[in-house]
């Protein structure tokens, strides 16, 4: 799988979640769905959850720099181009996540359904 012996172990006890890249692995390893080791946040972080968030700043109609200001703390126009980019290993946190599923759901959209 590519995971030290100590990587596995943070998995196991829930340290480190489990993205959608290592839950294919494991699911093919183990011969189960992917999905039963995600939980929302980390379906939401799958492939496309750039383009996710770029379809909630497009709800707004604002530029990144808006957008990042409208988001508040954490947030930055660099996080934001990064994140619509999909650039490697760089998803929002968990308090990032919560953050754009309440932006989305102010507009009456389920975050996952953008």
């Amino acid at each position: 799988m590519g995971i030290t012996a100590w990587g596995i172990i943070n998995l196991e006890k829930g340290l480190n979640p489990i993205y959608h890249e290592t839950a294919v692995k494991l699911g093919e390893i183990l011969q189960v769905d992917p999905t039963d080791f995600m939980d929302e946040y980390t379906l939401f972080c799958k492939p496309g959850y750039g383009l996710r968030i770029k379809k909630i700043r497009a709800l707004y109609g604002l530029t990144q720099i808006q957008f990042a200001e409208l988001a508040g703390t954490g947030f930055t126009r660099n996080k934001v181009s990064i994140w619509e980019a999909e650039v490697y290993h760089h998803h929002p946190n968990r308090d990032a996540y919560q953050r754009l599923k309440a932006l989305a759901a102010a507009k009456g959209v389920d975050i996952n359904d953008t």
